[in-house]
Parts: C-alpha cells; structure tokens; sequence
C-alpha cells in the first residue's frame, strides 16, 4: 500500500519576514562594527607613519649636529653630490620631506599622508638629475605637519609631526583627515596619541599644560610648516 507523496511546503509569509527582520538587525550591528575597524586601522596607520617621521628626524640629526630639520633647510647640489643645506632661503613642507628621503632614508611619499586621504602619484619625493635636484610635491599633497628647527635635546613631550589643522587655534575641522574627530601628535620621544581636542592635553617647554601646538614647542628658532588642504578635497575621503 502506497503513502500518498506530502506536497512540499514553502515558507509562509511570516516565516519570511521573520528571516529579513533578523537580517536587518544583523546588518545594523554588523555594519557600524565593520566601519569602526576600518578606521581604526586607519588611524593606525596614520600613527605608524608619524613614528616613522620622528624616527627619521632623529636619524637626520644624529648625522646633522642633533638637530631636526630647520627653518630654512632645502636640498642643495654641489657639483655631483646632493645634500641639506641649512642656510637656504626658505622651505615649506615638501621641502622638509625631501630633507628626511635622503638624511633620514624616509624616501616613501605614502608616510606623509594619513590612510584616510589619496596619495597622489608623483613619483618619489625628489628627483635628482643632471646636476639639479627636483622636489615633486607641494604641501597640499601631504596630510601631516612638521615643526622646523627643532633639537633632540627638546624634552621627550615636545610635538615633532601632528595630523594637519586647519581650524583657528590649532583645532581640527572638516576638510582635515578626520575631520573634526581629532588627530594624532607624535613627540621627539616617540610616542604618538589620538586627541579630540589638544585643550589642555600638551605640555610647554616651561612644564605648563597648553592647548596648541605653537605654545608646546620652543619660543625660538622653530617654525611650523603647515600640509594643505587637498586639491579639490575636502579632507577625510572615507570617514565611516
């Protein structure tokens, strides 16, 4: 005697909607998580490259009288050799990137900028040929800003490198790599943090808490030079 075959079931209308429902509440957990990790990947990233750039400060100025970079230091060419030259006129910040390709063996473009914002493809960070040396990019091509003139004696909390400002008083704001979430500081004793806002979070020369940091280096013989803006951007590319 023969069973009759059952007739397949399918999935009732509640059933389904149960299914998406539940997908629905997966993506929204999911998702938020997944963008949090890009860019806290980001910003480790960010803050391996400003350790590199200290870490090649201080191999420039163990060649180069302890110091850092200067104010006015730019690459210079004396019959075939290359080298930094102190007592140029002026520098900006690309300069002072060629300075540390080739003191300080910091010779890839991608340090100079944060994970969060493009690299442009211009090649190496000078070129040197036929007796002329080249510098081949402009400080709005770079995310990370320098402090000039500085020397290794400095105390271990003097800020080297930092995530570029573009508000007034050293603030972040839209248009910098992560907006107006905060950025990083690496210091000449190596150690790099995230801040939200320097405010009180920077110590001066004298052992004072500060808020910028023009008033947490040296009064004298430093300067600052400022990475730009992106052309055409507006700072972070992808802020999750």
């Amino acid at each position: 005697m023969h069973k009759p075959a059952s007739a397949k079931r399918g999935f009732t209308l509640i059933e389904l909607l149960t299914v998406i429902a539940i997908l629905a509440i997966l993506g929204a957990i999911i998702f938020p998580t997944v963008g949090q990790f890009r860019t806290l990947a980001k910003k480790t990233s960010d803050s391996n490259d400003l350790r590199n750039i200290v870490q090649a400060s201080q191999l420039f100025a163990a060649q180069y009288g302890e110091r850092l970079v200067g104010t006015t230091e730019q690459l210079a060419v004396d019959g075939d050799n290359l080298y930094p030259n102190p007592d140029a006129n002026a520098n900006d910040l690309a300069d002072v990137a060629a300075v540390l390709a080739f003191g300080g063996e910091l010779e890839d473009p991608k340090a100079w900028v944060s994970a969060n914002e493009t690299v442009p493809s211009k090649g190496g960070l000078y070129t040197f040929s036929g007796g002329n040396v080249t510098v081949n990019y402009e400080p709005d091509d770079f995310s990370f800003s320098y402090v000039t003139g500085l020397r290794t004696s400095a105390s271990s909390n003097t800020p080297v490198a930092f995530t570029r400002q573009s508000g007034a008083s050293g603030q972040w704001v839209d248009g910098d790599p992560y907006g107006a979430d905060g950025g990083h500081v690496a210091f000449m004793g190596g150690n790099v943090s995230w801040y939200t806002t320097l405010t009180n979070n920077l110590i001066s020369p004298d052992g004072a808490a500060v808020d910028t940091i023009e008033a947490a280096i040296p009064q004298t013989d430093t300067e600052i030079r400022e990475a730009g803006t992106p052309t055409g951007g507006a700072g972070a590319t992808d802020s999750d």
